[in-house]
């Protein structure tokens, strides 16, 4: 299943269901903005992947299948993909952006994978189900 989520801390949710695969699009992965929520101890079950750019991005995302077999991962969480370094080529950069949803999806056949949003163009047209945090938080007993 492909969730795309608007808004939000997709951080706590990688603890939802360890062992879980973070790919950090945007430098949020930062640790100690989970105490006291998160304890040292569940660190240890939860991988992180850097992507700064679009095109790191997309190369991540084809070594997850790859990552999340070997690591016995039960889910994958993106955090929000708006903060990508990306090209003046508006052109180029959509249809990488294109190619990595499509990516997203097929990883999602296997693996659960819950991405952060702004733009809900691709969410739209790729995932399987769109929500806000808020409905994601209430829904999980937040």
């Amino acid at each position: 299943m492909l969730t795309a989520v608007i808004g939000g801390n997709l951080l706590l949710k990688a603890f939802e269901l360890t062992p879980c695969l973070i790919i950090d699009c945007g430098n949020a992965a930062n640790p100690h903005s989970l105490f006291p929520k998160i304890r040292e101890e569940q660190l240890h079950d939860v991988y992180v992947m850097n992507a700064e750019a679009i095109y790191r991005f997309r190369d991540a995302l084809k070594q997850v299948p790859y990552w999340a077999q070997r690591l016995k991962v039960r889910q994958i969480i993106v955090t929000t993909i708006h903060a990508l370094f990306s090209y003046d080529d508006e052109e180029e950069n959509y249809n990488v952006l294109e190619q990595c949803w499509k990516l997203m999806k097929q990883i999602s056949e296997k693996i659960p994978v819950t991405v952060g949003v702004n733009d809900l163009h691709f969410a739209i047209r790729f995932a399987d189900k769109v929500v806000s945090w808020d409905t994601l938080s209430q829904h999980k007993g937040r």
